[in-house]
């Protein structure tokens, strides 16, 4: 499916509501991945408009260019993947399925791998951001049913048709992304509602309707938040799709819920629908959502607001939609 979201001025959500069962393409890719040490992790990209998820070796994201990676088909509209402690790819798809490529079948790359666990559920609709809480458990946002789903470490191994261990709901709308700060908060974004949520460890035991311990960008310094993502010192940031910046909001703006406006915005002339974030010890990456442009910046760049020039710029990357990008253990090799 083939349109933009910015040059259009169409919205995910206002796409995902016309088409109904025809989905938008998206990818996804774990947020709470560990932090990737330089030099030794590949950049994963959930390549939706593809259908598959793509991989750039370690080399290849060392210099500004347009790398051709190593790709892995996956069903319809792959909307993204997340990586557990054993190096195992998990990925969910628009067939409302989540697919586990183990390690070694990733070492198979460039040839395609196959998935070895496929897991579905009737109360899936569409599992979008992922990512593994310290206990096993994969935890996804489900847009279209406005939910954060649990699959527990036992649902995972058995893999087939489950009905989430966990399924919380709350105030947000249009969750797209999930991810846990080192207290084992989870937290996650409302595109509908233009904030970010924290609902305790504590809550996270149950399911049903819970209230966010914390929500931010009450304020209107948010535009269809994207990807969540945590640095070295605690502090939060979030690519603001619908103001083409990343911003920043400090670890002491995150205790109790707040209309303050963001610590740092990083704004950029090649930043142009930011959706994708990733960590790559301390260098952070931004990935667009339509041109598929990743930009890297250094932890110097991103200490206050500004217009840096990227450290690296990956040109049309993954042209088309994408959507969760992670780091994670480099498989395979280049053709």
């Amino acid at each position: 499916m083939q349109y933009s979201r910015k040059s259009e001025s169409v919205s995910l959500r206002a796409l995902l509501r016309a088409l109904g069962a025809l989905l938008i393409c998206s990818a996804l890719v774990c947020i709470a991945a560990p932090a990737a040490r330089a030099g030794s992790d590949a950049l994963w990209i959930g390549d939706c408009g593809n259908n598959r998820v793509d991989e750039y070796l370690p080399s290849q994201i060392k210099s500004s260019g347009t790398p051709t990676p190593l790709t892995i088909p996956v069903g319809t509209y792959a909307y993204g993947a997340c990586f557990d402690k054993s190096k195992n790819l998990w990925v969910a798809d628009d067939d409302k399925e989540i697919l586990e490529f183990t390690a070694s079948e990733l070492k198979k790359l460039p040839t395609a791998p196959s998935p070895v666990v496929t897991i579905s559920s009737s109360s899936f609709d569409v599992v979008t951001g992922c990512t593994f809480d310290k206990h096993g458990n994969l935890w996804v946002a489900d847009y279209e049913n406005a939910s954060l789903d649990e699959i527990s470490a036992a649902q995972l191994k058995a893999g087939g048709s489950i009905t989430p261990a966990v399924i919380i709901t709350g105030s947000f709308a249009e969750p797209a992304f999930v991810t846990f700060d080192k207290s084992g908060n989870l937290w996650t974004d409302g595109e509908a509602n233009d904030e970010l949520f924290e609902f305790s460890a504590s809550q996270l035991t149950s399911g049903g309707s819970k209230t966010a311990k914390v929500v931010l960008g009450g304020g209107g310094s948010l535009s269809d938040p994207g990807q969540i993502g945590f640095d070295s010192k605690g502090n939060l940031w979030v690519t603001n799709y619908g103001g083409d910046t990343v911003v920043m909001f400090s670890k002491s703006h995150l205790s109790s819920s707040n209309d303050d406006p963001p610590t740092v915005t990083i704004t950029s002339s090649s930043l142009v629908g930011p959706w994708g974030l990733a960590f790559d010890s301390g260098d952070l990456w931004v990935l667009n959502y339509g041109d598929g442009d990743a930009l890297e910046f250094s932890p110097g760049q991103l200490k206050s607001s500004g217009t840096p020039t990227p450290k690296v710029l990956l040109t049309g990357a993954t042209p088309d939609f994408n959507w969760q990008i992670t780091f994670g253990p480099a498989f395979g090799k280049l053709p």
